[in-house]
């Protein structure tokens, strides 16, 4: 007996030691080989591949990274695919050799909107949301998604409500027909780059398949990528232009001999697409009337946009033009190229933005009425898609700085044009602008008994200032105060369409300081 255990234990003992030794090399350096027994997190689908021809050689080229694209992440919703998938092209004049790319673009980040009619603490649910954070216990029972803008939270005030509310440039002069045909990004190229650029414009205006470049131009295969990219995402009438990119490198000099274009579809078939575009285009420019001012326009092309464009990211085709026009559905990247390409089509210049918003990657547009620019981000535009839906104008011509806590614009080549000035304001040009808590009273009330005559909604005020934002909050729906329900009283008498009177929807967005009211018409 005593022998048998002896055994064991030197059986125990030799185990121990071996395992000790075994673990010791791992903690002393060779962790990374177990790293490499673990599956990739990235997939082919979604990290893309381009494939690299090379000539006279087997040398491949170096592989290019670009920053990731079209990636939204949202409440109920997450998309997560590239702008340039993975390509599975391998012809090659002698061998193909391969690097993971990725490319840029930019998604949506519209985030929830909360509503409810029934009493919640105000304390607890004031704080606006952020896009990642979930309805705690204490908001609304009642939540609803919809892909409106950031940190806009809805809720309702009624007369039981207890609680208490917490604290709460470009010198680019005007644009010659020419450079509205391309984006603005395209007049900052230098020379080398703009003939990239040509080349591809004018063999995916054609259809052509192979470009052969010039070797007195020394191009490299970072030159091609950065050009393709940008054409990718700013050219919105090349919605046929596929993710997939090919070239060919001579190995010796390392340069660019020619690239393969790809496309999405038949040329049938991008006819046929292109005429059922033109068909959309065409009914939303028939809107513009003789009269009409820039200002008219953009405020005509967000609205068409924002009201009859779902946001969805399951789509097949809601990065491009064609999922905006013919399918009705989108994300960011789509909003912004058909916004981009109705401005050109009306003579309006645009520049398009990519960068984050709450963190997220999202693209909007830049655009220049009568000689000033502003930020418009029709995404934020849309309030939802049901019965309810209202068009927001947040974000409507409206200046960098208002976004300056919000935002961060992804580093390019060229400077972004200033947006400075307040005047293109929705609530600038409609008197909706409060510089104090009394103020801002009136021009509620005044906007209950407008609105009520159509039954409209919302009727909404923009604070001037955060100050100004924090003490209407308060004053509005804290519990201690709910001047709210005063104000619908005191409109109620003279308003055409009565509503009710003991329970105030609201929202309001920290961000644009604008306060929303949402009247319960009998």
């Amino acid at each position: 007996m005593r022998k048998n255990l002896s055994k064991k234990f030197i059986c125990l003992l030799t185990a121990a030691v071996v395992c000790t030794a075994l673990l010791t090399g791992c903690i002393e350096g060779n962790a990374a080989d177990w790293e490499d027994t673990l599956p990739s997190a990235e997939t082919e689908s979604s990290r893309p591949t381009a494939v690299y021809l090379t000539e006279e050689t087997t040398e491949s080229s170096p592989p290019i990274t670009f920053s990731d694209t079209e990636s939204t992440k949202r409440t109920a919703f997450s998309e997560t695919g590239p702008e340039l998938a993975t390509t599975t092209a391998t012809e090659s004049v002698t061998t193909v050799s391969s690097g993971v790319s990725t490319v840029s673009g930019i998604p949506n980040v519209p985030i929830s909107e909360f509503t409810s009619t029934t009493p919640i603490d105000l304390a607890t649910s004031s704080v606006p949301q952020s896009e990642s954070t979930q309805p705690s216990e204490s908001q609304p029972a009642s939540v609803t998604t919809a892909p409106s803008a950031a940190s806009e939270t809805r809720a309702s005030v009624t007369s039981e409500t207890t609680g208490s509310l917490d604290t709460v440039t470009s010198t680019v002069g005007a644009p010659s027909a020419s450079d509205l045909e391309r984006p603005y990004s395209y007049r900052f190229l230098n020379d080398k780059q703009t003939y990239i650029y040509d080349e591809i414009i004018k063999a995916a205006e054609q259809y052509s398949g192979m470009i052969t470049f010039s070797k007195d131009m020394d191009i490299t295969s970072e030159d091609y990528c950065d050009v393709y990219q940008i054409i990718y995402d700013e050219e919105p009438s090349l919605f046929y232009l596929d993710k997939k990119m090919q070239y060919a490198v001579n190995s010796s000099t390392k340069k660019l001999a020619s690239s393969k274009l790809m496309y999405k579809y038949e040329n049938s078939v991008i006819y046929k697409m292109q005429s059922e575009i033109d068909t959309e285009v065409n009914k939303i420019l028939s809107m513009i009337e003789p009269d009409m001012t820039e200002y008219d326009k953009v405020k005509l092309f967000n609205d068409v946009l924002a009201s009859t464009v779902v946001y969805d990211e399951s789509a097949p085709n809601c990065r491009d033009i064609y999922g905006v026009f013919v399918d009705k559905k989108a994300i960011c990247g789509g909003y912004s190229k058909a916004f981009s390409y109705l401005c050109s089509k009306a003579g309006i210049e645009t520049a398009a933005v990519t960068g984050d918003a709450d963190g997220l990657p999202h693209m909007w547009n830049k655009v220049k009425i009568n000689g000033k620019w502003y930020n418009i981000d029709v995404t934020y535009a849309v309030s939802g898609d049901g019965a309810d839906d209202y068009i927001r104008y947040d974000y409507f011509c409206v200046p960098d700085k208002m976004l300056e806590e919000s935002r961060t614009i992804y580093e390019q080549s060229y400077k972004y044009p200033e947006a400075n000035s307040d005047d293109g304001s929705y609530f600038a040009k409609n008197g909706l602008v409060a510089d104090s808590w009394t103020e801002a009273r009136i021009i509620l009330r005044d906007e209950l008994i407008r609105c009520s005559e159509k039954k409209e909604f919302p009727v909404q005020v923009k604070c001037s200032s955060k100050k100004v934002y924090e003490e209407t909050t308060f004053n509005l729906f804290d519990s201690s105060t709910k001047y709210a329900l005063d104000v619908y009283e005191e409109a109620y008498e003279p308003s055409v369409n009565k509503y009710n009177t003991s329970v105030v929807n609201f929202s309001y967005d920290e961000t644009s300081l604008v306060i929303k009211l949402f009247p319960e018409y009998e």
